[in-house]
């Protein structure tokens, strides 16, 4: 390494000699102190490389003997700077070059929040109150005062426990704790029915209740009431009759019924249906933060007469960050619509699948499934289909919090 280096600032050459005597040059400047290193046999004489020191010596040899001398390469600082005192432009392109750089790398460039779980809605609005409190694209870094951006966002931003801002390089990085609210106390004073329906199982956790497994419910009812009675205790040996007393508590517990649940869906015999033919027109934009969209590809009209639109925004990132540029791409695939004329059973069916796919996405989760059934009304231009699905599920919903 230190040879290396002796090398780039001292200058080197790279010398070719031919002719009777080229040994006596090569052992003239080993003995005169020179470096020389590659030294490789050529047809009449040798190859080498030597410091740029040892080139008056090498011209003076060639004066005294009869030897072809030829300097190939040269190179190192002392060859570079006269070069580029030849080179004027090149001094102000470097100076220009680096007046840039340090421009650039002085100043922030890019304003993420890097946060897992936000929305894009979320990290939007963290970079947008960032910016109005000084945190902008450009601002010098020395300029900026995190201390106090952090409190203008602290304020403008209830919802975070934590804001922290870092800098990296051209890159501010904001990092945030949201707050989690202590949730309210879940006291109540009675539980009513959410939904009409046939008992089937009670279980009272606290209070009273006032239904029993087989009555029939209406929605609103109270079925646990914030109350519970009991005899006081006497004496032994009183002759008193017991006392009831009645104590106030809160309700709570889990009433089941039998809830039934009915859809009905009218499908017409003659049914029109789109398809894709395969064609698509293109349109895309580009995206800067509050700026309205550029459009940059895709200036046409769209060539179709019916079509179905799709969106696709795509973030642009650099080096893991997302910069706050995006492309936005819209698609128009054509369609065409056909007409065709269903048959009575064929009718029924697709009503009877459209009405179920429908209950199974409103009772999904409530509870399981206890009876099935259907009703089938035709008509002149369509058929009815109701469908009536019997749910055990959860009525309890909790009323007048204390």
């Amino acid at each position: 390494m230190s040879d290396f280096i002796f090398r780039l600032f001292a200058g080197w050459i790279k010398v070719q000699a031919q002719g009777d005597g080229v040994e006596s040059l090569v052992t003239s400047l080993v003995t005169a102190g020179f470096r020389l290193w590659n030294l490789q046999p050529a047809e009449t004489g040798y190859v080498f490389y030597t410091t740029l020191s040892a080139m008056s010596p090498i011209r003076e040899y060639m004066v005294v003997h009869s030897l072809d001398i030829r300097i190939l390469q040269q190179g190192g600082a002392p060859i570079e700077w006269n070069r580029s005192r030849r080179r004027p432009f090149l001094w102000v392109g470097l100076a220009t070059a680096a007046m840039l750089i340090i421009y650039v790398t002085s100043r922030i460039w890019v304003i993420d929040a890097l946060t897992p779980g936000l929305s894009p809605g979320a990290r939007q609005q963290l970079v947008t109150v960032a910016e109005d409190a000084g945190l902008r694209m450009g601002t010098v870094r020395n300029q900026v005062n995190l201390p106090r951006i952090r409190v203008m966002m602290s304020k403008r931003l209830p919802q975070y426990s934590w804001i922290g801002i870092s800098l990296h390089g051209v890159v501010a990085t904001i990092q945030v704790v949201p707050l989690v609210p202590r949730p309210p106390l879940h006291i109540y004073a009675r539980i009513v029915a959410s939904s009409p329906g046939r008992v089937t199982r009670i279980l009272v956790y606290i209070g009273d209740p006032e239904v029993v497994p087989g009555d029939w419910v209406k929605a609103g009812q109270t079925l646990i009431r914030g109350a519970v009675t009991a005899p006081v205790p006497l004496p032994e040996g009183s002759e008193k009759n017991p006392v009831q007393d009645t104590m106030v508590t809160p309700a709570e517990g889990e009433v089941w019924a039998n809830v039934t649940h009915r859809v009905t869906v009218f499908q017409p015999l003659r049914q029109a249906t789109s398809y894709p033919t395969g064609r698509k027109y293109i349109r895309q934009f580009i995206w800067v933060q509050d700026v309205a969209p550029w459009q940059y590809w895709g200036w046409q009209p769209v060539p179709f007469a019916h079509y179905v639109e799709k969106k696709e925004i795509y973030s642009v990132q650099w080096e893991g960050v997302n910069l706050p540029v995006k492309v936005l791409k819209i698609v128009y695939n054509e369609t065409n619509t056909k007409v065709r004329r269903l048959q009575p059973g064929q009718a029924v069916a697709e009503a009877t699948r459209r009405a179920t796919t429908e209950m199974a996405r409103a009772v999904a989760g409530l509870g399981p499934v206890v009876e099935k059934s259907r009703q089938i009304r035709r008509t002149q231009n369509g058929v009815w289909v109701s469908i009536v699905w019997v749910v055990n599920q959860n009525i309890a919903l909790p009323k007048d919090r204390n």
